[in-house]
């Protein structure tokens, strides 16, 4: 996610109902156990895939893995939203410690006090690694460990195994299990209404983001980290792969379809906005724009009709479909890329559009410098 910003914790892959009760997330995680043993394994299988190179042969398709990566990380946002509802006063009155206590730090690693209930002690536990090691932190570090073990060739750089990597693993070890002791204290609990007040804020905040993630550039940078011939052929490719049955048996590097999905997905939030800001201007969306007749021929002659009014372009596709709609084509098609299969007509049609769509918009950052100014 190398456009993100890592600077501020928000949901990205909850639904709204779930944001208004993130113990169903915990419900849904954990139904099938006892213990939280499953689901560590599953963490402890994408630090394995990390180290371990080309590892991800073993499994049956990419997406094996990367819908393991999904369930940790909805299983994080699920116990960040808990941290803001939990613990109430009464669990946090048992295990503050008062200022007598306090010790002084030492070379020694500080331990966690713990008492004889176990659920004052998971509670204290959450407190303490969501203010240690906040979301966007976990997700980050989750996200680099799955990238790693998918072999990319696209960047320079790879995962540091250091100090910083092995307490963030182990932290998000605690916390699987911290919330699977959670999940069996609150099965039976009704949420409050100061909880529900406070996670309808949650959801709030998530349906007026205009993006998914917060970004460290805009669309006037959008090539920073990828020439758009790379991002073309990776669309090319994506189409290729899905009209193949066991793609990946035969080929390598999956993290580089990730990495390029990851610019597509900026791409099309990056004109989502681009089209609200034209919005709120009072642009007429039927304006012509006017090129060079070379421009105009160049671009009729490879099938882009609407060069003629972009912004009714950007109007029309973002009025068919929502760009959450949007949003969710590209991350269904990115798991269809990865699935190893091949796809049948209807499916394929759907990746299609949304594949072909951000491909105009690749070609529509061309003529930025053509776009009328009207003030």
């Amino acid at each position: 996610m190398h456009h993100v910003e890592y600077q501020g914790s928000y949901i990205t892959l909850l639904t709204e109902k779930e944001i208004l009760n993130p113990y169903s997330v915990l419900k849904k995680t954990f139904n099938e156990f006892s213990s939280p043993t499953h689901i560590q394994d599953e963490l402890f299988e994408i630090l394995t895939l990390a180290i371990r190179r080309n590892y991800w042969m073993t499994y049956e398709s990419p997406l094996v893995i990367y819908k393991k990566y999904k369930k940790l990380l909805r299983l994080f946002e699920a116990g960040w939203l808990i941290e803001k509802i939990r613990p109430d006063l009464s669990l946090s009155e048992k295990f503050s410690i008062s200022y007598t206590n306090i010790k002084i730090k030492t070379r020694e690693r500080e331990r966690i006090i713990t008492n004889s209930d176990p659920i004052s002690n998971a509670y204290q536990a959450l407190v303490s690694i969501y203010s240690s090691d906040p979301l966007y932190s976990l997700r980050s570090d989750l996200f680099n460990l799955l990238f790693e073990g998918l072999m990319p060739t696209c960047v320079n750089y790879s995962c540091e195994f250091d100090d910083y990597m092995a307490k963030a693993v182990q932290q998000m070890n605690i916390l699987i299990s911290t919330l699977h002791i959670i999940d069996r204290h609150e099965q039976r609990n009704v949420l409050s209404p100061r909880d529900v007040e406070i996670l309808t804020k949650e959801r709030d905040k998530f349906i007026a983001r205009d993006t998914l993630y917060d970004y460290d550039v805009d669309l006037y940078h959008v090539f920073r980290y990828s020439k758009k011939e790379d991002l073309i052929t990776a669309i090319l490719i994506s189409k290729e792969i899905l009209n193949t049955n066991n793609f990946w048996k035969l080929h390598g590097n999956p993290a580089n379809i990730l990495y390029y999905y990851h610019d597509l997905l900026f791409i099309l939030d990056g004109y989502w906005g681009h089209y609200q800001n034209i919005l709120e201007d009072g642009k007429d969306i039927n304006t012509k724009w006017k090129y060079p007749k070379d421009k105009k021929q160049e671009l009729y002659s490879m099938g882009y009709k609407w060069i003629k009014r972009p912004w009714k372009y950007l109007h029309d596709q973002f009025e068919k479909k929502s760009v959450q709609e949007w949003r969710g084509m590209l991350e269904l098609c990115l798991e269809d890329v990865f699935s190893n299969r091949q796809i049948g007509y209807r499916v394929d049609r759907n990746n299609n559009e949304v594949l072909d769509f951000i491909r105009e918009l690749l070609y529509l950052d061309e003529l930025n410098a053509y776009e009328p100014k009207i003030y």
